[in-house]
């Protein structure tokens, strides 16, 4: 009976089950022989064809690298390949990809005699466990080139607190992202407008344009397939309070504010082109000028609140 292809999954969001499945049949079927079993490659005393490991990892899981050592040398035959995946490619595919990807570099030393299986040679990293595989990780990580950064832009509405004592504010907001998939660091630019949803006094209508920028960690979620974002930005209002009287000239009165806001955002699908955003901001002014309208009554601003925002993502890159 021909020898198999023994393949270890090291990382990668399932290790077992249906996703490992899919991988071995794609690579018992273009593998022909013995096709391909799920072991460790460190076993001895089994005869096998050659030995695989394969690693998906990174933020996304889209960083696949497999190593494939040929028994048909006595010093060994290593042969590596890595494929970066897009985000929207399914788990399912990428699995599928690495089973083809296994049996193809075995073919490279197709002829080769059956041997018993050895440890993977000098150069093959070992089967990682615990402390080793996250060192591997770190390893493999310096090696490879910077993935490059991801573009964002979303846009939604927005209601939160409004004046002291007075109405909420309701409005709408657009916000630029740049993620870096590596290390889950991001930044943010964003600008908003709301308005006050009544009068805080009769004739007085009050406006807020509200400028933000900083950043924050991003982590995927993956039972729910999301992305949750804690972020911190510096921000500035420019408020302005305009008065209607029949019996005075219109009259606006104009302030500003500068503060610091803390935000919690829940991005799903994780992967997705297009992600629903939901978000949770605590702001804080930190400092700001008096807002006065003649002769209606004084329009103050609260220290702190907070706001809610729905809305879109869309993906740029």
């Amino acid at each position: 009976m021909a020898a198999p292809i023994v393949v270890e999954l090291a990382s990668g969001p399932a290790v077992d089950g249906e996703l490992a499945a899919i991988l071995v049949e794609a690579c018992s079927r273009a593998a022909g022989g013995g096709g391909c079993a799920l072991g460790d490659p460190k076993r001895t005393g089994t005869a096998v064809r050659a030995l695989a490991v394969v690693w998906l990892d990174g933020p996304d899981h889209l960083r696949l690298r497999v190593d494939v050592a040929s028994l048909g040398s006595p010093e060994g035959t290593l042969s590596s390949r890595q494929i970066e995946f897009r985000a929207e490619d399914p788990l399912p595919d990428r699995y599928r990809t690495a089973g083809l990807l296994v049996a193809a570099l075995a073919a490279e030393r197709a002829g080769a005699p059956t041997l018993p299986a050895p440890t993977l040679p000098a150069p093959t990293p070992p089967a990682p466990t615990g402390a080793d595989q996250a060192a591997d990780a770190d390893q493999a990580a310096a090696t490879e080139p910077p993935r490059p950064l991801g573009w964002f832009v979303g846009a939604g509405g927005l209601a939160g607190s409004g004046l002291e004592g007075g109405p909420a504010r309701a409005g709408g907001w657009v916000m630029a992202t740049a993620l870096d998939p590596g290390t889950g660091f991001f930044g943010t630019l964003s600008v908003s407008y709301a308005a006050a949803l009544r009068e805080p006094a009769p004739g007085v209508s009050v406006q807020w344009l509200t400028l933000g920028g900083g950043g924050g960690l991003a982590a995927p979620i993956y039972p729910i397939d999301a992305l949750v974002r804690a972020r911190l930005e510096a921000t500035l209002d420019w408020v302005t309070a305009s008065a209607r009287d029949p019996k005075q000239p219109p009259e606006a009165g104009h302030g500003w504010a500068l503060g610091t806001r803390t935000a919690v955002d829940l991005l799903w699908p994780e992967g997705g082109s297009v992600a629903l955003l939901g978000s949770a901001e605590a702001f804080v002014r930190i400092h700001g000028t008096a807002l006065e309208v003649h002769p209606k009554p004084k329009t103050t601003l609260p220290r702190g609140g907070f706001t809610g925002m729905l809305g879109l993502q869309l993906r740029l890159r």
